[in-house]
């Protein structure tokens, strides 16, 4: 990675809050991740060592900056609401006061858990890691989890998935995250082509958003398994278009849909009932959970306790009401 690619180039030895700025970590299309070394004395409930993510909300367009604030918001309040052992933790979230570096000065500060690299490098390396079965069950843990919690993750794929020093499993990058208002959420109208249900390949789209479900993310989360297990992805086409050209046919019943014979026979039911042409075909996050858990020969996760229905309260976003003046 070079810097040219980083999104918010940040120089080693650079200081925010008690952290110090190391090497990057990865860098995506709203944010770059750097590793971090806490300095100073110890304080209370924050590690040695984190990631932080850098989001350039003090820069750019209006229009822009609207957008990256949206963006930045949404990892913030569902990182400050939800504690689940599959998902990421945020330690802090902090705005960059810097006038005299004004390309970093006002950027939104994710203090992230430090996580030792992502499954798509995983992939890169191994396309069928021996581990995959087990990673799945801890990915579908994580959308329980999320999914349980009110929440929509919106981008799952494996540069969002973290694998920790012990080698599990935790689900990340929470920009397109949305709430449930009832049965959908309202997203940003971006995500992955490869793993978007053919619903949202052409959504309509209002002022608050693209209409979301969860079972968007099980559909993301077959086409993951599939990915993890055989090497490819589960519609033909040598590029991006093509695959969604044939999930689009698909989805209007003129093609069939065809899974790779590498598929475990343990595994081909799920995924196939997880890209069900319609998202009301598609299992819940929980019902999938035990199905995907046996054929991953693991154990069984706990089950979560009913939600009792929540008060609305405005969301604690105080890093970006700093940043948005």
């Amino acid at each position: 990675m070079t810097e040219q690619s980083y999104v918010v180039a940040v120089p080693k030895g650079y200081t925010v809050g008690p952290w110090e700025v190391r090497t990057p970590l990865a860098s995506g299309a709203f944010s770059t991740v750097y590793a971090a070394r806490r300095t100073g004395t110890p304080a209370e409930g924050l590690p040695d060592r984190a990631a932080l993510k850098f989001l350039p909300t003090g820069t750019r367009t209006p229009r822009q900056l609207r957008h990256l604030r949206e963006l930045a918001e949404r990892e913030v309040e569902l990182l400050g609401k939800l504690r689940a052992p599959r998902l990421i933790r945020m330690y802090d979230s902090l705005t960059v006061d810097d006038p005299g570096h004004p390309e970093l000065d006002g950027a939104t500060v994710l203090v992230l858990e430090r996580a030792e690299g992502s499954l798509d490098a995983v992939l890169d390396h191994t396309p069928t890691p021996d581990a995959g079965p087990v990673l799945l069950a801890q990915i579908c843990e994580g959308l329980y989890q999320l999914h349980h919690a009110g929440w929509v993750h919106g981008d799952l794929k494996p540069a969002n998935v973290l694998l920790m020093k012990d080698s599990s499993a935790r689900l990340a990058d929470f920009n397109m995250a949305a709430e449930l208002k009832g049965t959908h959420a309202y997203a940003p109208p971006f995500a992955t082509p490869d793993y978007t249900p053919p619903e949202l390949v052409r959504p309509e789209i209002d002022e608050r958003g693209t209409r979301i479900r969860p079972s968007a993310d099980v559909w993301a989360f077959g086409v993951l398994a599939h990915t993890v297990l055989t090497g490819a992805f589960p519609f033909p086409g040598s590029t991006t278009e093509a695959r969604c050209d044939a999930a689009m046919r698909y989805a209007r019943g003129t093609e069939e849909l065809r899974l790779s014979p590498e598929l475990p026979d343990a595994w081909r039911e799920i995924v196939r009932d997880c890209l069900a042409p319609t998202h009301a075909e598609r299992p819940t996050a929980q019902e999938l959970l035990r199905r995907v858990e046996d054929a991953a020969g693991t154990g069984r996760s706990p089950r979560l306790p009913r939600l009792r229905p929540r008060r609305r309260r405005p969301a604690l976003v105080g890093a970006l009401v700093a940043a948005a003046c």
